[in-house]
């Protein structure tokens, strides 16, 4: 459940919103909230679109909260009503929210349950507006709970709005949710259908029905699969409205694929709908959520095949690069690539984009050898047009290097075996999963020697060549990490602000450095990293105050070494 969505939207229409109205917010804080959305986690976004919502909140209107999830891992009990419903207090609900955790169970059901329990305890007429992704974890059923509530008498209306929910039979219980409180149910597959949504959920619970409405459709043939249909319509083009594809058996408002008309008041226009992707008999329609999933027009649908085809050599090395050819029909949903046999058509190990009605692609096979299916999948996971069987051989890979390095020093190494950025040799260690690391480089052809810096604690460790990040370790060695030991050599007493030489032995890796320090510490006055090998001297500046001083030899935050320095 995405209900933070909801909150993300209300915050641009949250002064004009079901006015005078009483609206419970349900909040998901379970543990998905730490997913990303575009580089950001939800937890992030749901506290900062609370802020948006108190900011525009017409105070004529009562606000509560409810989350769950936020306290315990594995509870499906764990739903709270953090603040009761009421006048805004905005810098107590910016607190609570932000003070939330995500942590546990989705347990949506019960969630409604209980802020209808809570509006019903007040005796007055209240909204909840729900985005859901449909994923009820905690084993009670929408549909059931929505006509339990409705037999209750409870005097609360719920409309949902699925979010990205491609199950049909998710579809439905969310849809049976809102039908059974006399709510509506809106489809959303990104923030701007959310938007349009949601604006159709606070006109139906705040708006008159409105009057009856008409439509046309018409579309030139033929259809193929997969691809775009250009489809001319009229109508009342209300917020919501969209243009979808079904099977001739389907419900109302059930549908294959579908557009939404974003942002126009035109009564006529042109839309652009994806065709499924199997050929056979359809129906297109003209949906109305805000006259109840009305279809205002209808006709049928015929969409034919179209060929595909996959070029590519039968056996390809691990972690080596695939060239592949695919031809067939192109959408920013297909995709080639590797999947395992006989495993679902969304299954997929590795894959690319197409480009195109022709795509020249370049894919890298699986790390563990074996035989597998090279796949042309359309719209995600809906189809399998075309596939091929491919043999993954192993690869011939070596990493050598010495059998002991100091802590911290440099490590240099010999390495053969397939380059690509996604594969690495490195330190871990021995015995480690296969994508721990402690120092890595990414392997190159041109470049078959590297240097790495070795781990500063001592200890039994291993060199490994890496496919795929962490699919699969195909060579490694074993290395010990001894105690790191440093010397330090100067000149003798130094004045102050006077230069100073200082000769040296010990670890050269990334990040270590010799410096002048007050005795005991490592807040350093002056600095010098350590130059590249057979060069043994560092030349520092003195402390400008005279006093006793300490020289330190330094890795990872760490004294190796240190010398008393009297600065005069």
């Amino acid at each position: 459940m995405r209900l933070m969505l909801a909150l993300s939207l209300l915050a641009t229409t949250a002064s004009s919103a079901i006015a005078g109205d009483n609206v419970m917010l349900v909040l998901d804080a379970s543990g998905s909230m730490w997913g990303q959305i575009e580089g950001r986690s939800k937890v992030e976004i749901a506290r900062e679109t609370v802020a948006g919502v108190v900011r525009g909140w017409n105070p004529d209107n009562a606000l509560g909260l409810v989350a769950y999830g936020h306290r315990r891992k594995g509870d499906c009990s764990d739903i709270e009503t953090l603040i009761p419903l009421g006048p805004l207090d905005a810098n107590d609900y910016l607190e609570t929210v932000g003070n939330l955790n995500a942590l546990g169970m989705t347990p949506l059901s019960a969630a409604v349950q209980q802020a209808a329990a809570a509006l019903k305890s007040l005796e007055q007429k209240a909204t909840v507006i729900l985005v859901s992704d449909g994923e009820e974890t905690c084993k009670l059923d929408p549909c059931a709970v929505g006509a339990e509530l409705e037999k209750t008498g409870v005097d609360f209306t719920a409309h949902v709005i699925g979010f990205d929910v491609a199950d049909v039979a998710h579809q439905a219980q969310l849809r049976c949710l809102a039908s059974a409180t006399g709510g509506r149910y809106f489809n959303a597959r990104d923030a701007r259908e959310l938007s349009v949504a949601l604006q159709g959920a606070i006109e139906a619970s705040s708006e008159p029905p409105p009057p009856p409405a008409s439509a046309s459709l018409d579309f030139a043939q033929p259809v193929t699969i997969a691809r775009a249909l250009s489809v001319r319509w009229s109508g009342p083009a209300d917020s919501g409205d969209y243009i979808a594809v079904s099977h001739p058996q389907q419900k109302d408002g059930e549908y294959l694929t579908y557009s939404r008309m974003l942002g126009t008041d035109a009564k006529q226009g042109e839309i652009s709908v994806d065709a499924p992707a199997t050929a056979g008999q359809y129906e297109l329609r003209y949906m109305n959520p805000r006259r109840g999933e009305a279809v205002l027009a209808r006709m049928p649908l015929q969409v034919d095949d179209a060929a595909a085809s996959l070029d590519a050599a039968d056996v390809v090395a691990a972690g080596s690069r695939l060239k592949v050819t695919a031809r067939g029909p192109y959408g920013k949903r297909h995709w080639v690539g590797f999947a395992e046999v006989g495993s679902p058509p969304g299954n997929f190990l590795n894959g690319e984009r197409l480009s195109g009605a022709v795509s020249e692609l370049e894919l890298t096979p699986p790390a563990k050898p074996g035989k597998y299916e090279l796949r042309y999948v359309l719209n995600e996971s809906e189809r399998i047009i075309v596939s091929r069987p491919i043999t993954v051989v192993d690869s011939e890979a070596l990493v050598s290097g010495p059998a002991s390095v100091m802590a911290g020093d440099t490590y240099a190494f010999e390495a053969h075996g397939p380059d690509g950025d996604r594969h690495w040799i490195g330190f871990a260690a021995a015995g480690s999963a296969p994508g721990e690391y402690r120092d890595y480089v990414r392997p190159s052809a041109a470049i078959p020697n590297g240097v790495l810096s070795a781990p500063v604690e001592a200890g039994a460790y291993e060199l490994r060549y890496v496919l795929n990040e962490n699919e699969r370790i195909v060579a490694s060695q074993a290395v010990t990490v001894v105690p790191a030991r440093a010397t330090l050599t100067s000149a003798g007493d130094v004045m102050a602000a006077q230069p100073l030489r200082i000769e040296f032995t010990g670890p050269r890796g990334r990040g270590n450095w010799i410096g002048f320090v007050r005795s005991g510490t490592l807040d350093y006055l002056d600095y010098a990293s350590l130059p590249a090998a057979g060069i043994d001297v560092v030349e520092l500046s003195a402390p400008a105050e005279p006093g006793d001083y300490e020289l330190v030899f330094v890795i990872d935050r760490t004294a190796v070494t240190r010398k008393p320095i009297a600065v005069r």
